[in-house]
Order: C-alpha cells, then structure tokens, then sequence
C-alpha cells in the first residue's frame, strides 16, 4: 500500500515542474514598445518573428510626441517678403521693377526750401510733416517710354500721345531713335489704362515719395548732396528757357533716355525720380497729413492728380523729392509723363 503512495507523490511534483517551464516568457519576444532601446533588438521582420499586436493605445504622457522642424519647413525671407534691393521684369511690356518693403517714412518736408513762395506757380504745400506706414509694394525702376507704351497702342488697349513732337524734336513718338526715351503729352486717364493693361496700376502719391527718397526725409533721391548734371536732368546750360542754370551740364535740352543717371539712384534703385519728366501718381490733391482713407485714393472722383518727380524744363527747386504738383486729369502736357506701381 505505501508503494503507489509514493509513485504519485513523484508524478505530481513532476508535473509542477513542467508547468513552470512553459509558463516562462523568453525578452525576445516582448512586444518592440516594450524594450528599452531599438538599436539594442533584432527588428521582427528581419528575424522571422510575428509583430505582436499592441496590449493597449498609448497616452500622450507615456509616448509625448517629438516635433521635428526641418529647414524646408521654415519659412524663408523669399517667401514672406523679397528684400530690399529685389528687382523682377514684366512678362507685358518688360518693365524692371524695384522692391520697396513694408515700413514708416517721412512724408512731406520743411525745409526752408519747401517753404518758399513760387510766385504764380502751383506747388502744393509740403508740409505739416508726417510719418506714413506703408505695406510692401514694387515700383517701375523707369519712367514708362515711347516703346513700351507702343506695345500698348499696338494692342488696341490705349490711345497714342495727344502730339508726336517733343519740346525739340518734330517726330519723337513712333521714332525708334526715341524708343527707350519717356513717353510724354499723356492724361491721367491715358496713364491709369496703360498701368492696367501692364498689370499694374499708377503708384499713390506717399508710394511715389517712399520711393524716391527713403525712410530719412532725405532731400533728394540720392541724399541731401547738391544737384548736379550727373544725377538728373533739369533745366540747366543746355535749357532752352529764361530759367536755364549755366552752372550745370547734364548734356540734354530735352527728354533723355530713361535710365541715363545712375548717381542720381533712389535708396531702392528707382531711377529718374529728379528731373526727365514730370510723373502722375493715382492720388487727389490734398493737404496732408497724408491719409489713403479720407477720399484722396478714390480713382472715381473728379480732381487735381498729384504729379511728382520735376521736369527737364525746371530748375532745381523743382528736383526736391517732396515737391507736389497737379492738375487735372484730363491735362497733357510735352513735359508729363508717368512709371506704374503694383502690390504683389
């Protein structure tokens, strides 16, 4: 009787035995999340072995998420705003534009020079000062020429000049030896369709002003250096008028090829902002402080347009960066033309 007793003793401790063996997990086969380090484990995939399904969806706080920023990812300064000095060419009528950022700028001036009475003239007053914020926006480098303005006419869009002559010429519209000179005897409307056509639109008088002098309330486009016949063309030994200057030579009598005084550059490489021809801008005439709110932008009302920049035909007063001119829209005249302006 005691020796089944003790044979069954036997066979149920081997049975615990064997069943705590089988029991037993191997690391190897713990889920992958579970291990301490992946580059310390053999990838499932490459071993043969089954990925095991997850035991439960992680919380935020146990697996935070890491951000990754890339350098394509950040945004660079080409695609929020171009920079100062940025220049790009019209698909139209091939127009190189200049860049002009975002930012205040000092309109107006009172210097004792813009105090001055023109007697029997109409410039507009100058002053009070004032400070003007402005958006970012790309202004014609050149004054618009006969060339391109042709493109225009050429497409059924626009008129031609009101008079093909020029002060000394007899043919200067339509004559290829003055393609790349500016287009003159053109209306404020004339203007305004032409900047359309182009894609553009006329620049309001404070973009005009920004510019051509800056943000320091410099007296001319180059500075507040005096005026020479190397940085603009105005009435001077060559004029033809009571009022020619013979202290100076910029080597025309009359228009001169856009272009042609690189000394006289404004701050964002806009040229001929100082003399060649008179230029519209989009804005009514009106006292300042300047704002584009009050009615002065409205391109539907009848008025006197602002003209900016001085001619060829006037003296050196008339070259200051903050000089106002105007009449109304329907004027044309040899010495007034215009450059475009555009947002975006």
């Amino acid at each position: 009787m005691r020796k089944p007793a003790r044979w069954l003793i036997i066979i149920v401790v081997y049975g615990i035995l064997l069943s705590g063996c089988n029991n037993s997990t191997s690391v190897s086969t713990l889920p992958p999340t579970e291990i301490a380090s992946p580059s310390n484990t053999a990838s499932p995939e490459a071993t043969g072995t089954p990925i095991p399904e997850p035991t439960h969806t992680p919380k935020p706080t146990e697996l935070p998420a890491t951000p990754t920023v890339t350098a394509s990812a950040m945004p660079t300064l080409a695609e929020t705003e171009p920079i100062t000095g940025s220049t790009r060419t019209s698909e139209v009528d091939q127009m190189v534009q200049v860049y002009v950022p975002a930012g205040k700028f000092i309109m107006g001036s009172d210097d004792p020079e813009a105090k001055r009475t023109i007697a029997g003239g109409r410039a507009y007053p100058e002053v009070p000062v004032n400070t003007v914020y402005l958006d970012g926006y790309w202004i014609d480098k050149y004054e618009v020429t006969n060339g391109q303005y042709a493109l225009c006419v050429d497409a059924g869009v626009c008129k031609p000049p009101f008079n093909p002559a020029s002060d000394t010429r007899p043919k200067y519209w339509d004559n290829p030896e003055f393609s790349n000179y500016p287009v003159i005897w053109i209306n404020w409307y004339m203007a305004k369709g032409y900047c359309e056509w182009a894609g553009r639109r006329l620049p309001t008088e404070a973009e005009w002003e920004k510019a051509a002098r800056g943000t320091d309330g410099r007296r001319y486009p180059w500075g507040n250096e005096p005026l020479s016949g190397e940085r603009a063309n105005f009435c001077d030994i060559n004029c033809n008028r009571t009022i020619a200057n013979g202290k100076y030579n910029d080597g025309y009598t009359d228009t001169a090829p856009v272009g042609s005084y690189p000394a006289g550059a404004s701050p964002y490489g806009a040229l001929d902002m100082a003399g060649n021809v008179w230029e519209w801008t989009g804005t009514l005439i009106m006292p300042y402080p300047y704002d584009p709110n009050d009615g002065r932008e409205n391109p539907d009302v009848l008025g006197e347009r602002a003209w900016r920049g001085g001619p060829y035909s006037n003296g050196v007063w008339w070259m200051r960066s903050s000089v106002r001119y105007r009449s109304v829209q329907v004027y044309w005249w040899m010495n007034l033309g215009f450059r475009c302006a555009a947002s975006q």
